[in-house]
Formats: structure tokens, C-alpha cells, sequence
């Protein structure tokens, strides 16, 4: 029985049957040569093989064999691409009929566009003379991995031996055998003198769809540099994003959000591709130009948004960045009404200085965001320096956001912070206060729930007014008389 002879990779996934189409995908031409190494010398004696390559390849593969490894035949047969793409007339001239052969070329052999339509051609003639190809390939054809997915019905194998998070990896798009079939696996691989071996304990099987090395992104995340591989694909349309991403189970797709870009409709399509393809789909959002508060970014990661790579990152870092979420699975709740998640991350049309009623109601329907862990408020008591009133204190005050909202209550005042962080509070006191608050006010409580707001204190529905500017300046007292004018004498100088 033909293997891979992968050591510390099941049976399952390093079985061949004894006819039929598989394709092994190396990133590099040095793998690509080992890895045949290897498939030849882990043949079992009494299976029939052929190896056709270029001359070089001929002369490096079998030449490093162990004598008392592989197979007891072995026919080698020289190729170029040309030949590679006319196999099928040529399987009654190498004696396929029982053979294992192993075809070693480079990717560049096929386009992504006739692939199909050789391994379409290809395996039926196979199945008929009872012949089993491996395929190997070296180098990264564009799209060509990408098409094979697609055309699982006539490949029984499909594998990438690839370079990425943070080493050798060996993902296994699917694989059929006398075994059964196996879905999608992704494998850490040591590379050792006689081959490349399973790192650690095999992972189990997964369904993330086989296209987790996909990239799908907007052109302007590139920033006018092409596709970096051809793992690549690269969409001109947040609608020619979305369709290709509809399809997609847990490769990369990369949303550019600048000043044109609507917020929510970003947000909707994000929350529909999440809840339509699951929790292995990588969504990123990089900012392109500095459009996103804390709120905003809260709402997009809430709709299923697995990073946000901030405005300034440069290009080199947003491409680690991407990079460290490889294999990252979402583990968020998902809310499935979208227009209520929105409303819960959106403030009330409502700011500035309100009475304690209407503060109360407004705060209390803005915190449920915070009682689903899909956003932070603050809330605030603040108690004026002795002398001053809480409506003096506020005589300098601009509230410039919905949502920001105070009340007075007693001697203090109320202060709500939609969408504020703890580290952004003296920040936002700053904007507000036009005057020193730290001089205005002698003490701040941050509340960490809005049970206080249902006293009965807060049931008074009169709008306070603050004191115009110039009012802390005049002290209240009695009015004086009008002057009038009096006569005043004058004495010379040195008189008696």
C-alpha cells in the first residue's frame, strides 16, 4: 500500500489508494525534491513506481536513496511541462497499468484555469489502467491550489506542504483512502535529513473548509503593492469582497475602512458573514484613514470583526499583524438581531446638562451595551470645591457628543460618559470643563452599576439652567444709592 511516509501523521491522512489522483503543493522547489524523497523511500518493495521529472530532479531524487529503501523497480522517466501537460497520451508508453507514479513539476506547469481540466481528463484514464498518480508541485501557482479545492470530485488528495506560523506546516485540504475520507487538518512538520515529520501530537480533524491560507481584501489595504502570493485576491468592491467572502469558511478577509465607508453598512455586512459562515472566518477591518472612535470599533468587533488594524500601522506591520491571527477562532456571542446590537452601541440624541429624570431614563437605556460586555460607560459623581454650587461648577461646560449627558442631584452632580474608557476619563473632563476641573471639584466616584438612579431623588423632572458665565464673578448683596455729584473746595497751597 502506498504511503506518504510522513512520520507521526495517522494513517488516515498518509494512505493512498492503489489507483486514482493526488496533489501534494510545495511552497519550495527544496521541499518539493524531499518530499518525493521520502514518498519513494517509504514505498513498500513489491509496489511498481516511476518518477517523472526534469533530468536534474531525476538525477538528485534516486541517487540519495538508501539501497535497501523504496521500491524494487523504479523507472524514471525525463519530462519538461509541456510533456507533463500531454500525460495522458502517454500513459500507454510508460507501462501505467499497476504503477505508482510520482510527477514532479513546478506549479507554473498548470494555470489555474486548465488544471481542472487535466486532472478532469487525467484520473478517469488513470482509473482505467489501474495506475495511481502523486502529483508534486513546487512553487506557488496562482490560484492553482484554490482551483484543485474546488474540484474535489476529481482529486482524492489535495495537501499543501507550506511556510507560515512561524514555520513548516503541512494542511491537508481533504484525502480519501481504503480508510475513508478525512476533511481539513493543519500540522506543524519538522524537516529532518531523511524527511519532514509530524512536530508534536497530530491535531484532530476540523472543519475549516481547506482555504485558511486565502486572503480576500480590498484593494486599498495594499496600499498599490500587487497581491503579495498567490494565496492572494485582491476585489476592487466591498460587493466583490462580500460574494467571494460568502463562500469562504476560514480564510482572511481584509475590509478598508476610510472616510467614504459607511460604519454601519460595514457593521451589517460583517454581522451577516459572521452569522452566515461561522467562527473560523478571519474578519479584518484595517483603517485607512482615522475614522474609528472606541464606539465604533466596540460595534464592529461585536458584528464579528476578529481584528481592527489601527490608521498609522504601517504596511509591514499590518501584515503581522494579520499574520498573528492565523488560525484564530472567534469566540464571541454573536447577537442575532443586528438593528438591536446596533442601538445598543449607538448613544440617545440627548446631551448636555438634563434633569435628573430624564438622566436617569436616558442612562439606564444607554447601559444595557455595558450589561452585554459589548461596550464601556462611565458614570460619574462629582462634588463640587466648598463655595461652589454644581450649577456653578457647570457655567463653563461643553458637551459636544450624544450621549454625554449631567444632572444635579442634591450637591453633586451626575455625569454620564457614553463610550468612554477608564484611561479616556480625565480626557473627556478636559473637553467638557472649559475651566479646571480638578479645581471645581474636590472629590470623583466612578459608580460601577446605575442602581443609585432609582431613588426617588431622580424622579425630579425640572430642567436645571446653569448661571450665566459672569455670575460666579457677582456676589449677591444690598443695591446702592445713585451717586450724585458734590462741591468740593479747594485750598491753596501753604495757606494758613
Amino acid at each position: 500500500m502506498p504511503l506518504l511516509a510522513i512520520s507521526g501523521m495517522g494513517a488516515e491522512s498518509s494512505q493512498l489508494h492503489v489507483q486514482g489522483l493526488y496533489w501534494l503543493a510545495c511552497d519550495t522547489t527544496e521541499d518539493a525534491t524531499l518530499l518525493c524523497r521520502q514518498v519513494l523511500a517509504g514505498m513498500p518493495e513489491q509496489v511498481r513506481a516511476a518518477l517523472i521529472a526534469d533530468a536534474q530532479t531525476l538525477a538528485d531524487v534516486p541517487g540519495a536513496l538508501d539501497a535497501a529503501q523504496g521500491p524494487a523497480e523504479l523507472a524514471l522517466y525525463q519530462a519538461n511541462p509541456q510533456s507533463a501537460l500531454r500525460l495522458v497520451e502517454d500513459l500507454p508508453r510508460i507501462d501505467a497499468p499497476g504503477r505508482a507514479l510520482i510527477l514532479l513539476m513546478p506549479a507554473e506547469t498548470w494555470a489555474a484555469d486548465n488544471v481542472v481540466q487535466w486532472c478532469d481528463t487525467l484520473r478517469p484514464a488513470l482509473l482505467a489502467e489501474g495506475a495511481l498518480l502523486l502529483v508534486i508541485s513546487s512553487g506557488q501557482g496562482a490560484g492553482l491550489v484554490e482551483s484543485l479545492g474546488a474540484f474535489n470530485q476529481g482529486v482524492d488528495g489535495l495537501a499543501q506542504l507550506y511556510r507560515g506560523k512561524g514555520g513548516l506546516r503541512y494542511l491537508q485540504h481533504f484525502w480519501s483512502n481504503p480508510l475513508g475520507k478525512s476533511g481539513t487538518r493543519d500540522l506543524a512538520l519538522t524537516r529532518l535529513d531523511a524527511g519532514f515529520a509530524v512536530n508534536g501530537a497530530a491535531q484532530a480533524p476540523s472543519d475549516t473548509g481547506g482555504d485558511e491560507l486565502l486572503y480576500l481584501a480590498q484593494r486599498p489595504v495594499l496600499e498599490g503593492a500587487p497581491a503579495f502570493s498567490e494565496h492572494w485576491q485582491v476585489s476592487e468592491s466591498l460587493e466583490e469582497l462580500s460574494a467571494k467572502a460568502s463562500r469562504a469558511v476560514s480564510a482572511t478577509v481584509i475590509f478598508a475602512m476610510d472616510g467614504g465607508q459607511r460604519l454601519d453598512s460595514l457593521a451589517r455586512e460583517l454581522h451577516r458573514l459572521r452569522q452566515l459562515r461561522g467562527n473560523a472566518l478571519k474578519l479584518v477591518v484595517r483603517e485607512m484613514a482615522p475614522t474609528l472612535r472606541y464606539q465604533d470599533e466596540q460595534l464592529l468587533l461585536a458584528c464579528g470583526a476578529t481584528q481592527i488594524v489601527p490608521f498609522g500601522a504601517s504596511l509591514s506591520r499590518f501584515l503581522t499583524m494579520v499574520e498573528s491571527i492565523q488560525g484564530y477562532i472567534w469566540r464571541r456571542h454573536l447577537p442575532v438581531d443586528f438593528d438591536a446590537l446596533l442601538a445598543r452601541l449607538r448613544p440617545l440624541a440627548v446631551c448636555g446638562l438634563v434633569a435628573p429624570r430624564v438622566f436617569a431614563g436616558a442612562v439606564q437605556a444607554m447601559w444595557h451595551g455595558v450589561r452585554n460586555g459589548e461596550i464601556v460607560h462611565q458614570l460619574l459623581v462629582l462634588r463640587p470645591a466648598p463655595g461652589l454650587t454644581p450649577l456653578q461648577a457647570c457655567s463653563r461646560t461643553v458637551f459636544r457628543r450624544d450621549g454625554d449627558i449631567a444632572c444635579v442631584v442634591g450637591e453633586v452632580l451626575f455625569l454620564f460618559l457614553f463610550a468612554c474608557r477608564s484611561e479616556g476619563i480625565e480626557q473627556a473632563l478636559d473637553h467638557i470643563f472649559q475651566l479646571s476641573w480638578k479645581e471645581l471639584f474636590i472629590s470623583q466616584e466612578v459608580l460601577a452599576s446605575v442602581d443609585s438612579l432609582g431613588t426617588p431623588a431622580f424622579l425630579e423632572s425640572d430642567s436645571p439652567q446653569p448661571p450665566r458665565l459672569g455670575a460666579l464673578a457677582q456676589q449677591p448683596g444690598q443695591s446702592r444709592a445713585a451717586l450724585t455729584p458734590r462741591r468740593v473746595a479747594l485750598g491753596k497751597r501753604g495757606a494758613p
